[in-house]
């Protein structure tokens, strides 16, 4: 059976009705930018949300002055909320009002794809340019062999753990495999009884969600490549019922979603659970110095069954992406490429905490001793995008996954029958 695809249509349709009533502005700017023509400068315009956030307003400004300054061109922000990001742009770009280039997350990237709305990069920088970033980066942004994302603040959703339990516990490294990882959890165990060991996602859509890369890591998938699903089969099996084992155990526990386990951990409750690059952010607002950060905040690679396996991880970041109805995309590409250079993007790491995306960069001294980041660009480097990422009902999938490991974790079920339910359940949202 085939996988339902992310249609925009509809969304389109609503997003179109949306400008009748609220015009076609939004953000800190409400009028197209002023361009210029022949061998004038011209005014391109950027989009996104992440400019919008007090602390990110410096270092995006010093984005936009290195690009005037490299170019000669001038370049307008145009800002919105992060919910508002998506519906904004389509209607930006569908509208006729200026839009060259923005930036867009997994999700977002989606919507704008569907509604072939968006250039292809490979039409404009070449497939030399695009030799700068790791294959994994670029199959985030390729659809149907169209380059249409352009990676730029790429990183991995991986786990992270606390150096300073793991130590207490008798353990100086984190460890490297399933039966590494096992014991070591018991070991932490023992060591404290009130220290959740792994705060393992057992609610809401991120338990479904962070089932998928232990089911990658046994070898299995919730499809396979004809599209059937096989959720259920053995290894979709050995991993809940691994699960079920680690809750009675007590080194996970139930009604644990992903904000709780930031929250516990930065409180030094846990001393394992899964999350992106901003994991440290939630530790520091807690009160935690960050120079010290690594001490109770670094990130791992995910345990593996066998010693050699790819550590599984699930892609998380954003990308860029250029407007086909643009004027300006060669002038919108060289944005990008001053967004990705060395200078550029090793400000925006060191005070922003997003790590760069080229190769070259990725392996400069700052990011190569950084502590705390250099897993995550680690972890990138084998991570996959999440199987149900280009679905319209990719919540609704996540949501039956829950419901179903909830069943097995609670002893309502077994995990065959679980998984079995899970997967009929699936082939009838299809």
């Amino acid at each position: 059976m085939k996988k339902k695809r992310l249609i925009a249509a509809g969304l389109t349709m609503v997003m179109l009705g949306s400008l009748v009533l609220t015009g076609c502005g939004g953000g800190n700017s409400s009028e197209s930018a002023d361009s210029g023509g022949g061998d004038e400068s011209v005014n391109i315009v950027w989009a996104g949300w992440s400019g919008e956030e007090e602390a990110s307003k410096p270092i995006f400004e010093r984005m936009m002055d290195t690009y005037r300054e490299e170019t000669g061109n001038d370049v307008t922000w145009v800002g919105f909320t992060w919910d508002d990001a998506a519906q904004q742009l389509l209607i930006r770009a569908q509208s006729g009002e200026q839009l060259d280039i923005s930036q867009a997350d997994i999700s977002i990237f989606n919507t704008l794809a569907q509604a072939d709305v968006l250039a292809d990069w490979t039409d404009i920088v070449g497939e030399e340019y695009l030799q700068n970033f790791e294959e994994s980066y670029l199959e985030v942004g390729r659809i149907d062999g169209k380059q249409l994302g352009l990676p730029w603040t790429m990183a991995a959703l991986t786990m992270v753990y606390n150096p300073e339990i793991l130590s207490a516990a008798g353990w100086d490294e984190p460890p490297t495999t399933i039966a590494e990882f096992e014991q070591c959890m018991a070991d932490i165990k023992a060591y404290d009884p009130e220290i959740i060991p792994y705060a393992l996602s057992t609610k809401d859509t991120t338990c479904g969600a962070d089932f998928v890369p232990w089911l990658w890591t046994n070898g299995g998938q919730i499809w396979d490549e004809e599209g059937n699903v096989t959720l259920n089969e053995e290894a979709g099996v050995k991993t809940l019922d691994w699960y079920k084992d680690m809750l009675d155990k007590g080194y996970i526990t139930m009604d644990v979603g992903r904000s709780e386990a930031r929250q516990m951990f930065a409180q030094g409750k846990v001393a394992f659970y899964d999350d992106a690059v901003v994991a440290k952010s939630q530790v520091i607002s807690n009160g935690v110095d960050p120079d010290e950060v690594v001490n109770v905040c670094s990130a791992m690679l995910r345990p593996v069954v066998n010693e050699g396996d790819d550590p599984q991880a699930v892609q998380w970041g954003g990308m860029l992406v250029i407007y086909k109805n643009s004027e300006y995309k060669e002038e919108a590409a060289e944005l990008a490429k001053v967004l990705n250079s060395e200078e550029v993007a090793l400000d925006y790491f060191e005070n922003g905490g997003m790590p760069p995306v080229t190769k070259e960069v990725a392996q400069s001294d700052v990011v190569k001793n950084d502590p705390y980041i250099n897993t995550f660009i680690e972890s990138t480097a084998t991570a996959r995008l999440e199987e149900t990422a280009r679905m319209t009902n990719a919540n609704e999938i996540k949501d039956i996954m829950t419901e179903e490991i909830q069943y097995a974790l609670l002893g309502q079920k077994t995990a065959q029958q679980a998984l079995d339910d899970a997967a009929s359940r699936i082939e009838a949202a299809e």
